[in-house]
Order: C-alpha cells, then structure tokens, then sequence
C-alpha cells in the first residue's frame, strides 16, 4: 500500500505504526484513518507480526487528533477511528507517547494494552471547545482512570490537562521515560513480549478485555471459558510447562 500519512515497519515480530504528519502536529484526516485501518488489519493478519507499536513522528505531539481545519473544508467521510479495539486486533500493543494526544488521539491511548510515555507527554481533549461530543473515548478511559478525571479532561479543555507523570500516577500510564528512551524503551519490552507464545498471549488480551463488557461474576465466567479452551486446544499449554522441566527455550505454535 502506497502509504501517505502513517509509516509502517515489521522486524523482529513486531509492527511500528508511526502516524507520519509532523507539520500537522500528526493529526488525523480521513486518509489518516483509512490508512491505520489498513495497519491494524495488517497487524491482526500477519501470524508473522506478534506486537504493536503506535507512536507518532516527532517529539511534539503523539497525535492532534482530528484534524479540524480538513474536517472544516470537506466534513468527515470516515468515520471509523484507527484504533486496535475497533478493529478486532487482539495482539498487543504499546502506546509509545511521544508528545501531547489530544482528543481523538486518546482512542490510540486508551485502546492500548501498555502505555509508555515521554516525561514531556500530556493528554489533552477538546471535543467541547469545537462543539463535539466528548463520548467514544471516555467508553474505554473509564475503565482505565478515575471518573473524576476523565471529567476534568472534558470539562476543563486544555486547562484540564493531564501531564504523563499525573497519568502515571493515577494507573494509566506504565512508565514514563526521558524523551531520547522512548522509542528503545518501547521496542524492549515489544521484544520481550514477542518471546511468549503468541497464542496465549493474544487469548489472554482479549480475555481481559471482554470481561470489562460484564459485571464480576459474567467476567469470571468468561475468563474460565478462555482459560478451559486454551488448555483443552492448544499445544503451547502443555509446551510451556514441558520447556520449562526440561530448562529450555519453548517451541511455540505460530498459527
């Protein structure tokens, strides 16, 4: 694919997504969308791809969201946002923050399963300062971050920022880490999680992630069911624990 707005690598298992539009703060215009869609796609296809990386270009702005001056001259004709969960894509994948998010942006943050952030990173949502809906990306904050400052990020607009250390310290974000370790930092623990049996893995992400669809006991049903189906199916569950008598590296399925 002739990409025009996003970057897309694959070495060593895993996949780079890099939104390519520093000039504009790496904000998003349909294109943009399309050609994310697209990347996702990849990534949940490719049995060759085992994690995600999503970053931005630069070191201002992870993403500015939508990109309002394209939506002011022509609306929006996709509507889809490009991010992991709205595509089905269960591996994992890292939020490499390298700079503000801001509003649509936060789909990419808050859809992520492990969130890296530079110290000069920040979130910052300003749906109600141009008149849109704050709704989509709160569905998945408020299961990550306190009401109270998912509230704070709608209400307060560009006052109600959220710096990376505050993100971290509230759950959100895994680590924060100087500017220049970003990136490294980021493919190291890529690295090490496309080690693990790919399979397990993926059924262990979308296991937690659905559970969050239902109340405690509707949630551990449905762990029970992944975690049954996982070892009554397939080979690496009994692979895992063979390597390990034996202390050696495992031999895992890639399907």
């Amino acid at each position: 694919m002739d990409l025009k707005r996003i970057l897309f690598d694959v070495s060593d298992h895993v996949a780079t997504i890099t939104i390519n539009r520093p000039e504009r703060l790496n904000a998003t215009d349909d294109l943009a969308r399309s050609e994310l869609g697209w990347a996702w796609g990849q990534v949940r296809d490719d049995p060759d791809i085992r994690v995600a990386i999503i970053t931005g270009a630069g070191d201002r702005a992870f993403c500015a969201g939508q990109d309002i001056k394209a939506t002011a001259e022509g609306g929006i004709r996709n509507k889809v946002p490009g991010s992991r969960l709205h595509h089905n894509v269960w591996k994992p994948v890292i939020c490499a923050l390298n700079g503000m998010a801001v509003g649509g942006a936060l789909h990419q943050v808050a859809d992520a399963d492990l969130i890296i952030a530079a110290e000069h990173a920040e979130l910052i949502d300003t749906h109600l300062q141009v008149g849109n809906v704050f709704a989509l990306e709160p569905a998945v904050l408020l299961r990550r971050m306190p009401l109270s400052m998912v509230m704070q990020l709608a209400l307060m607009t560009k006052d109600g920022r959220i710096s990376a250390q505050r993100g971290y310290d509230i759950g959100l974000i895994n680590e924060v880490v100087p500017s220049d370790r970003l990136q490294e930092r980021a493919r190291e623990i890529a690295l090490s999680i496309a080690k693990l049996s790919p399979a397990t893995v993926q059924t262990s992400i979308k296991a937690m992630w659905t559970s969050l669809d239902v109340g405690l006991h509707a949630a551990h049903d449905v762990a029970y069911r992944y975690v049954l189906q996982h070892q009554m199916t397939h080979p690496d569950y009994r692979e895992g624990m063979v390597a390990f008598a034996e202390k050696r590296e495992p031999r895992w399925v890639v399907e």
